[in-house]
């Protein structure tokens, strides 16, 4: 299994990311419809919850790549050195990821919900999944749903964490990483970022995540990128965690979390990283 997941980080890597995200009107078997994007009109009502074998994603993490060290660009501060690197949270489904958020005029958060439908796409069930935040930041400029992923540096043996990175996401499929999975949707639509996930002033958003593709974030920008000016020179792991809270209902969660060895060298201010091969991946 970790050999799959490696090459669907070739494959993503090799693509660059897609251009456009979303549910499209159907999956390539035909054999059901994809939610619409447009949010529901209200916040659900009524007792939270969903049967067990009603259909749910399945969030699996991709090995970091695109590993690089930045000395202060992209608005970090100049003088430090930072462990950049890419990142991709896909949905090997069956179920599309659907979260919709909702707020009242005035309030800072929206309050999420995760919504679930049957083979047929009629909704049969939610159940709340914490907060939507909107990002002013150059860059952002959308809202943004918290707990979906999170980032950690660990040490050589795995059991120190040593620098931490949590950002919240506005849900995209961004690459097409894996096609062959059931209920795989070939063609996603409504892919831009900007109308995705919503304008400052919108009171609702639905953010989704098809089956087969994936959201990647280059984590190079302001609070992203591990600051590793005080760290001594060795190895140390990437952790890429998907649904670190468990907050989000997903058919499998023991495939929430990859790894990545890097190795770093060099003087202050001018650190280098060596990302040594891992099973198909040999490019860091």
């Amino acid at each position: 299994v970790e050999g799959e997941e490696l090459a669907r980080v070739a494959s993503v890597a090799d693509r660059g990311m897609a251009h456009h995200l979303g549910d499209g009107p159907g999956h390539h078997d035909g054999s059901r419809l994809a939610p619409a994007l447009k949010p529901n009109a209200k916040r659900p009502t009524g007792r939270a919850g969903v049967a067990a074998n009603v259909p749910k994603p399945d969030l699996r993490s991709l090995p970091a790549w695109g590993i690089t060290i930045t000395d202060g660009e992209e608005g970090n501060v100049p003088g430090k050195d930072y462990l950049a690197f890419s990142a991709n949270v896909w949905n090997a489904g069956p179920a599309p990821l659907v979260v919709d958020g909702f707020r009242s005029p005035g309030k800072d958060l929206m309050d999420a919900y995760q919504y679930f439908y049957d083979a047929d796409g009629k909704q049969v069930g939610y159940a709340p999944t914490g907060t939507m935040e909107w990002d002013s930041r150059e860059g952002h400029n959308h809202w943004h749903f918290t707990d979906f992923a999170s980032y950690r540096l660990l040490s050589e043996d795995q059991t120190k964490e040593v620098r931490s990175g949590k950002e919240a996401f506005c849900l995209a499929n961004t690459d097409a990483v894996d096609y062959t999975v059931k209920n795989a949707n070939w063609h996603p639509e409504n892919t831009d970022l900007s109308t995705a996930c919503g304008g400052e002033n919108s009171i609702s958003v639905r953010e989704v995540l098809d089956v087969g593709s994936g959201d990647t974030y280059t984590q190079d920008l302001p609070g992203q990128s591990f600051d590793i000016t005080d760290l001594p020179n060795g190895t140390y792991y990437i952790q890429v965690i998907a649904n670190p809270e468990k907050r989000l209902q997903e058919t499998n969660t023991g495939n929430n979390v990859a790894l990545r060895k890097v190795v770093l060298s060099g003087e202050p201010g001018a650190r280098s990283v060596t990302v040594p091969p891992h099973e198909l991946i040999d490019a860091p």
